[in-house]
């Protein structure tokens, strides 16, 4: 009984969360797994800032790999991959992807990283975000790394 309270539990919670994290809210924040994920639309494209909650690290050497749909609609080589020799990124890590002149075609961008777990686990988080939805940036963007 109690594996399926637990159970649905999770499924709500879930259900929940997958709304919110597509609802395009100006500078939402999508928090998977103890990773932050901050998007923003810029006129060049689109910058990602990347951080965490709860001790959690992002893995240096596992990196970062962005795919896009939709690919000649960006000037970046794809998937782009943005790893560090040292152990952990350096937090607030930003991306900005860079968008063709003239390039106005939406699509999906999806962000997989290595997030090590303050109980020193590490595992695969992905976010896939229709790229439509997602909000501009403000005029100061919080990510300086």
């Amino acid at each position: 009984m109690r594996n399926i309270l637990r159970s649905l539990l999770c499924i709500a919670l879930l259900g929940a969360v997958g709304p919110w994290a597509e609802a395009g809210e100006p500078n939402a924040q999508n928090i998977v797994d103890n990773v932050v994920f901050d998007l923003s639309s810029t006129p060049e494209g689109l910058t990602a800032c990347l951080s965490t909650v709860r001790g959690a690290k992002l893995s240096g050497p596992y990196g970062v790999a962005v795919t896009l749909s939709a690919p000649a609609a960006w000037d970046e080589a794809l998937p782009k991959n943005v790893a560090v020799e040292e152990d952990y990124f350096t937090l607030p890590l930003r991306i900005d992807l860079k968008r063709r002149g003239g390039a106005t075609e939406s699509g999906r961008v999806q962000f997989e990283v290595g997030a090590c777990q303050a109980e020193g686990i590490c595992i695969p988080v992905e976010l896939a975000v229709d790229t439509a939805k997602i909000a501009p940036a403000s005029h100061t963007l919080p990510c300086t790394g």
